[in-house]
């Protein structure tokens, strides 16, 4: 019986998923960083569909070649497109899908999971935690654990599906419109955290005397209330803006952007000048 002959079960298709979801990224390394991971997820798959020793090592060499995409968005779209191609017959198409969507899945998945998901649930699970709730690290255990697993069933049974034509109805410009789409989301709902998550406030006032029907009144004017007239949040919003100028235009390691803040909160709030 020919590889295109015979057909995946059900049970292998859980298996390899299985397999996936648990040790995709505990293999990664710096050669074919995860080559080894993708290749274990395929076992059960090539196993299958080549009984013979010779047939099953050629295959397994096959997906030991150099992988590395998204683990939550992109690989196990990727490897259910493999899986379908194998046991159509065509391990050349296999190895191209991995090839050719490696990398653009790996754009839209970085950004729609770390850039844009987990930035969000990250930074609403530490304000939680920061109030002393136990409910900010709960719900960020919850809102990855469960969202990642059904994410990646759907992606992998779904590109099983598609077999094939996976490459193509990913092409067309789709995926660059999707990772803009979602980078300017993205950054619009972090943008809202900032005021809650930057807490710098100005404790300055000034006295001014003015005549009032007649009569010579002083008035404590205080800085902070003029600021939030003009924009709630403006001193959070200038350290932001601050900190991204340092990183674009010096392009300053991180650690640097944050020694220079801090230098700048400790010298302000030793002067009285923010609080």
């Amino acid at each position: 019986m020919q590889a295109a002959e015979r057909k995946l079960t059900r049970g292998d298709l859980l298996s390899s998923f299985w397999r996936f979801l648990v040790s995709f990224q505990i293999s990664w390394n710096y050669e074919r960083m995860q080559a080894l991971g993708f290749c274990y997820a395929m076992v059960p798959i090539l196993k299958r569909l080549y009984p013979s020793r010779d047939e099953l090592v050629a295959a397994l060499k096959r997906h030991l070649a150099f992988f590395n995409t998204n683990p939550v968005v992109g690989a196990p779209l990727i490897l259910g497109s493999a899986a379908a191609m194998e046991e159509a017959g065509a391990p050349a198409s296999a190895e191209g899908v991995k090839v050719s969507l490696m990398g653009p899945l790996a754009g839209v998945g970085d950004t729609l999971v770390w850039a844009l998901y987990n930035s969000i649930i990250f930074t609403i699970g530490a304000s939680l935690a920061l109030q002393g709730s136990m409910a900010g690290p709960l719900l960020v255990i919850l809102l990855v654990a469960v969202p990642y697993t059904l994410v990646r069933y759907w992606q992998f049974m779904w590109a099983y599906s598609q077999g094939r034509q996976l490459a193509t109805s990913l092409a067309g410009g789709t995926i660059a419109r999707l990772t803009e789409g979602a980078m300017i989301l993205g950054l619009i709902v972090l943008g809202g955290f900032i005021p809650s998550i930057i807490a710098a406030k100005t404790p300055l006032t000034y006295t001014q005397t003015v005549t009032v029907a007649g009569q010579v009144v002083k008035q404590t004017v205080e800085v902070q209330k003029q600021l939030d007239a003009i924009l709630p949040g403006l001193i959070p919003v200038a350290f932001t803006v601050l900190a991204y100028w340092l990183l674009k235009r010096y392009k300053l390691n991180p650690l640097w952007v944050i020694l220079i803040l801090f230098v700048i909160g400790m010298v302000f709030g030793a002067l009285g000048w923010l609080a």
